[in-house]
């Protein structure tokens, strides 16, 4: 039998609107309801044992008798109801509490106690600014419930450990014994003028030709030691997007930027064993006036790559990227070996209904080898003494003319050769 004497009574009501011990009031309360209304006790617990709840009937205090008892703190008060409950034995009589004032106060007068464990209370009453805490996370789960979750990976498909090569450039004798070479394998292919040529004629071979011996074939030889660095230095890497959040990302941009080298969409190729000599064409009586390729509409789903006049730099752009819907950009990075950071990339995401933005950063480790152009390829027989990483996709790409993974490069006049 559980008897609740009057003051717990009006502790527990004065508790009912209470933001923290409220909701245990209020369930109190309606435990103990029947046994208000009917004064009769209340089955609480089937058992075993059973367990009944009632109300506490207790005689007016005599407080001259209990004069160690303070009339107005509400423990004393306590303590006196049940030395005063009416018909209960005193020897069946027995406070429950996890307050030591009370015990202390029902062991002077002989009255049996049970000291409740720590578990059984509520946890503290968090401090103003906890409670702000809270209040900001709360806030912040309800905030990302409603935002997209923007995954982003980037992968570098680059054995372990990574080496990368520092080519020295040749000396003024070596480069000018490689143009001799070139220029001895590729002779001009178009006989002198005559007085009466063919229509067919190419007037502008000469010029060519001449370009070709004087500028490019001498700025390879230059340069070489910067080519083949492009050549060995380049690691594809794999970005990868995801959306796993509840709603689609709208106006994604995912940027990535890089320091310690440069970001491209395909691999980029220089002519290491030398440049194109030009050939004769023949001069057409007309020109045909190919008219401007249209660009392709760019769907609302579809994740684009930005041209951001920077090789620094990669930009893609979705309008409406869907959850769970994921994309994958393969892609290559030259390393600077002589960069005097690490290589890093850093990802930037925002979203017109994301909060704020987020970013990701990205390392790849490398060690750096010096080595001699000659160490690396054999211009005369035209061979790789050490292959490239990517050199049997390299040849893939030239059998199939795959444009779309491999880029020639040249000077900024050598666009046309």
């Amino acid at each position: 039998m559980v008897l609740v004497v009057p003051q717990v009574n009006a502790e527990i009501d004065k508790r009912k609107r209470d933001g923290r011990v409220g909701k245990r009031a209020r369930e109190f309360n309606r435990l103990i309801t029947p046994a208000a209304e009917t004064s009769l006790p209340s089955r609480i617990y089937e058992g075993p044992p059973q367990v009944d709840i009632a109300m506490a009937v207790c005689d007016r205090i005599d407080w001259d008798q209990l004069d160690d008892l303070d009339p107005d703190s509400g423990d004393a008060r306590v303590v006196a109801q049940i030395l005063n409950a009416r018909d209960v034995p005193r020897e069946k009589r027995l406070l429950f509490s996890h307050d030591i004032n009370p015990i202390a106060m029902a062991a002077r007068h002989e009255l049996r106690s049970r000291k409740m464990p720590d578990h059984w209370l509520l946890e503290p009453e968090p401090s103003p600014n906890e409670k702000e805490l809270q209040k900001l996370r709360l806030r912040v789960r309800e905030l990302e419930s409603e935002e997209p979750l923007i995954e982003v990976d980037v992968t570098f498909e680059a054995p372990s450990p990574l080496t990368l090569y520092d080519v020295s450039p040749l000396t003024p004798g070596e480069q000018q014994h490689l143009v001799d070479s070139i220029l001895a394998k590729n002779p001009p292919r178009q006989r002198q003028r005559s007085l009466i040529d063919s229509p067919m004629y190419d007037y502008t071979y000469d010029d060519k030709y001449e370009r070709f011996r004087a500028v490019l074939v001498p700025r390879h030889a230059s340069k070489l030691h910067r080519r083949l660095e492009t050549d060995y230095n380049q690691v594809p890497f794999i970005l990868k997007i995801e959306n796993k959040g509840p709603v689609q990302a709208e106006n994604l941009i995912v940027s990535l930027t890089t320091t310690g080298g440069t970001l491209h969409d395909r691999f980029q190729a220089y002519p290491v064993f030398g440049p194109l000599a030009p050939q004769p064409k023949p001069t057409p009586f007309y020109n045909f006036i190919r008219p401007p390729k249209l660009r392709d509409p760019v769907g609302l789903h579809e994740m684009v790559l930005v041209d951001t006049k920077d090789d620094r730099a990669m930009e893609f752009n979705c309008r409406d990227f869907r959850q769970g819907r994921p994309y994958e950009f393969h892609g290559f990075t030259l390393i600077d070996v002589r960069a005097e950071s690490s290589f890093k990339i850093a990802v930037l995401l925002t979203a017109s209904n994301q909060t704020g933005q987020r970013t990701a950063l990205f390392e790849q480790d490398f060690v750096v080898k010096k080595a001699r152009p000659e160490e690396l390829v054999n211009s005369e027989s035209r061979e790789h003494h050490i292959q490239i990483p990517t050199l049997k996709r390299y040849d893939e790409a030239m059998q199939k003319r795959n444009f779309k993974w491999l880029e020639f490069l040249g000077d900024d006049d050598e666009d046309d050769d």
